[in-house]
């Protein structure tokens, strides 16, 4: 069974060019919506299932990670999918998958242009940081405390909302902070929203 050191050095490997061809006209074009390939979710989250819920309900795409292992689906779904063109993929996982799934991106052009943390603490409550591209998706820290134990569903319509401008309106950044980990309280979990497109 292929492991995710083999796909890293795979993906090593077969290295495409850095930077992708921008799509667009190059004029600076008004805001429109990122159309998302496919949505992942960590079955094992009870927030994550609910953000799938949202998009199923749509009939987007959802792909359910077990056990927290992206290699079967950046197999069968996603490697397949960005080998053709660089299709945005969205999702709520543990931050492992969001690591890898990165540092694929980056071989191909592609970047993450939203990311979220939120810490599910043992008391139900959850703490909410939004890292890069809150305002592009209309969200803040302040609507996701607000809507309460609903957070996964206004994550989902963040998501569905997100904003591209065209690659000379907007500035490229750097890698996000998925590698970092920050330090949990005793029986805290960590969950990540994000959204992978092209740079």
């Amino acid at each position: 069974m292929t492991n995710r050191r083999e796909i890293l050095q795979a993906a090593a490997a077969s290295a495409l060019p850095l930077f992708a061809r921008a799509v667009g006209t190059g004029e600076a074009e008004a805001p429109r919506h990122i159309a998302l390939r496919g949505i992942i979710i960590d079955e094992r989250y009870a927030a994550s299932r609910t953000v799938g819920a949202h998009f199923a309900s749509r009939g987007a795409a959802v792909h359910a990670i077990l056990d927290g292992d992206i290699t079967q689906i950046w197999l069968r779904e996603i490697d397949p999918a960005w080998r053709r063109e660089p299709v945005a993929v969205a999702g709520l996982t543990a931050r492992p998958a969001l690591f890898c799934l990165e540092q694929f991106a980056l071989v191909r052009g592609m970047r993450v242009v939203f990311h979220g943390e939120h810490i599910l603490h043992s008391d139900g409550e959850t703490e909410h940081v939004l890292l890069r591209g809150g305002q592009a998706a209309n969200l803040s820290v302040r609507d996701l405390r607000r809507a309460g134990p609903l957070w996964p569903v206004r994550l989902a319509h963040a998501i569905t909302v997100h904003r591209r401008y065209s690659a000379q309106a907007q500035a490229r950044f750097g890698r996000s902070d998925a590698a970092l980990e920050p330090p949990l309280p005793p029986g805290a979990q960590l969950l990540t929203s994000w959204i992978i497109a092209a740079a």
